[in-house]
């Protein structure tokens, strides 16, 4: 009766010549497409924080035309226009992601014009690769109430 150790059933055939050169064709091949994978990931990840940095102005110039728009009596254009102006900048002053020094947003006068506010604000975006120096801005407009 002929039994089997455990250690004969792990051996394997040696490995041939040919099986031997394959190896490191899986390294080049991998060397080759990691810097591609690599800015595939890194664009996806800058395009979704400038479409997050496009969401924060739009909610920021938003808040900022309810904050003008809203009654308030005896209430003139520099009170509106001022209060939309702080709101805006309060609204998206620590909300905006970059990849560079701090971003500033700009927030031009708002205009009043047939009892419509307009409220505009924009960034320029500082990303990485070809992101970099994109102008994102937003603009909202409300009835003065």
């Amino acid at each position: 009766m002929t039994t089997m150790c455990a250690d004969d059933a792990v051996l394997q055939a040696p490995a041939k010549e040919r099986d031997q050169s394959r190896k490191g064709s899986v390294l080049v091949e991998f060397a080759l497409i990691l810097p591609v994978f690599l800015l595939l990931l890194f664009g996806v990840i800058t395009f979704s924080i400038a479409l997050y940095d496009k969401t924060v102005l739009t909610m920021a110039t938003r808040e900022g035309a309810r904050a003008g728009a809203k009654f308030v009596p005896n209430r003139t254009g520099a009170i509106i226009t001022s209060s939309a102006t702080a709101a805006t900048r309060q609204a998206c002053q620590h909300n905006l992601i970059s990849f560079g020094p701090g971003m500033a947003c700009t927030v031009p006068p708002p205009v009043i014009q047939d009892d419509i506010l307009t409220v505009s604000a924009s960034v320029s975006y500082t990303g990485v690769f070809i992101f970099s120096g994109l102008l994102i801005s937003a603009e909202t407009s409300m009835r003065l109430e």
